[in-house]
């Protein structure tokens, strides 16, 4: 039985369509990883057969998209399919981590180490004076705050930079501004100039992020600051 043209154009395009769709769900599908008792195997499907890292009793495990991060009490290490390469931090205990799409953390509780794809390193922070309290990981910045600090990470200067003697009550990360608070001021890492913003006396009450933004909420008044203008505004509220 032969099909009409129409039929055949019709029947050719469905296929394409769901090649397509293929592509993209295999393009934006999680990394598959095997954990077993003394291995770790990536199914890596540009090498057409699964990456192995060999005598590794993994404690931990996550997965996000295109890299895979396991940890045990010596070390952490991160697979990226997108280079086939196992990278690690040795002499790092990890008791947790979180991945995003271009970075990996992970931390022990009074240490923090951040895994950065672009640039394919890992950098470790100094010990903490008090435990990590809280982690917070966006596409390009990683943080984490502490009973006294807050210590964030700026890939551009491939450092940990911390404020110290601050009691964070919370904290927020976006994609160029960090942010934590106490129950009466502020404190903000910029991004675009690689140094603290701190405002005092505001008594902050909750926070929304943005790009190039933050916004502080008290009872009666929000306070903005601009990371384009680095400025501060206020509003009633």
């Amino acid at each position: 039985m032969k099909m009409s043209r129409k039929k055949t154009r019709l029947f050719l395009f469905a296929v394409a369509a769901l090649l397509v769709l293929t592509v993209a769900m295999s393009a934006n599908a999680e990394v598959r990883l095997i954990v077993s008792k003394n291995m770790v195997k990536v199914n890596d499907p540009a090498l057409g057969q699964p990456s192995i890292l060999n005598d590794f009793q993994a404690n931990g495990h996550r997965t996000h998209n295109n890299m895979a991060l396991v940890w045990n009490s010596d070390s952490v290490w991160v697979y990226d399919i997108r280079t086939h390469q196992w990278l690690n931090q040795q002499n790092f205990s990890a008791v947790s981590g979180l991945l995003s799409d271009e970075l990996a953390l992970a931390w022990e509780p009074r240490r923090v180490t951040v895994f950065s794809a672009p640039q394919k390193t890992w950098v470790v922070s100094d010990q903490m004076t008090t435990p990590i309290t809280g982690q917070m990981l966006s596409g390009q910045m990683a943080a984490v705050t502490c009973e006294d600090a807050f210590v964030v990470y700026d890939p551009v200067l491939k450092t940990w930079q911390k404020a110290g003697d601050f009691n964070v009550e919370d904290a927020e990360i976006g994609e160029n501004l960090a942010v934590a608070w106490d129950a009466n001021d502020a404190v903000i890492y910029d991004l675009t100039l690689h140094q603290w913003v701190m405002k005092q006396g505001i008594s902050p009450q909750a926070c929304i992020v943005e790009p190039y933004k933050v916004s502080f909420y008290s009872s009666s008044t929000i306070y903005t600051y601009d990371a384009m203008s680095h400025r501060w505004s206020e509003t009633p509220r």
